[in-house]
């Protein structure tokens, strides 16, 4: 399901951290939910986790938002609310360390996206050894729910990984585009907010053309 949040525009080259934060979450949430329920709620993720601010986040207070017949109780479990807010405290710690969690994270990529090159959609891995390495790093860092499939998926919607079929029009677009940058361009450009408007914008459109994802 991956393909129908990247065929609709939520693929992004360099996003801010907040951006990764948001995604991460997301991409987590797929244990209890599909794409298309998550988009369908993410107003209502936003809401709740503060625009996903992660040091705002890392300050809610878990009883409140896990209470019953709260916002956030009708999104997810009770325990994958609580990884929520305890992952949002070690994005800080990312931050005060790397200066910026899309600076820790796309370094593991050396700042360049993966492009694969698949023809057909089951030749697409649930995970890979750099989304394990990923994983393991994260769960070392302090972090829960970030196991290697969450993370691939991760790596796929947050464009660390370029998983477009070859014969996708997008596929050459962001490999143009990734080639177009060199590594210093990729850094600087991270905290880039054009990628959070065009990945808003075309959300009302992924949510009414589900149909692409069975097409595919």
């Amino acid at each position: 399901m991956w393909l129908f949040m990247m065929k609709n525009g939520e693929f992004q080259y360099m996003m801010t951290s907040t951006k990764l934060f948001e995604l991460l979450v997301l991409s987590s949430a797929l244990s209890e939910l599909t794409w298309p329920a998550i988009l369908s709620k993410r107003h209502i993720f936003r809401e709740v986790f503060m625009d996903f601010d992660p040091i705002a986040v890392s300050k809610l207070n878990e009883k409140k938002i896990v209470a019953p017949g709260s916002a956030a109780s009708s999104l997810l479990s009770e325990l994958k609310l609580r990884s929520i807010i305890d992952n949002a405290r070690q994005i800080t710690k990312v931050i005060e360390e790397f200066g910026s969690f899309d600076e820790y994270i796309w370094g593991f990529v050396n700042y360049k996206p993966i492009v694969s090159r698949f023809r057909y959609p089951r030749q697409v891995p649930v995970k890979t050894p750099k989304a394990d390495v990923i994983s393991k790093d994260l769960v070392r860092r302090g972090f829960r729910s970030v196991g290697p499939t969450v993370i691939y998926s991760f790596m796929q919607v947050a464009g660390i990984t370029n998983d477009h079929l070859i014969n996708c029009y997008r596929f050459q677009e962001c490999v143009l585009a990734s080639e177009s940058k060199d590594e210093n361009e990729v850094k600087d450009g991270a905290e880039d907010k054009n990628g959070d408007e065009i990945v808003g914008s075309e959300l009302p459109g992924a949510i009414e053309e589900l149909s692409i994802s069975e097409e595919l």
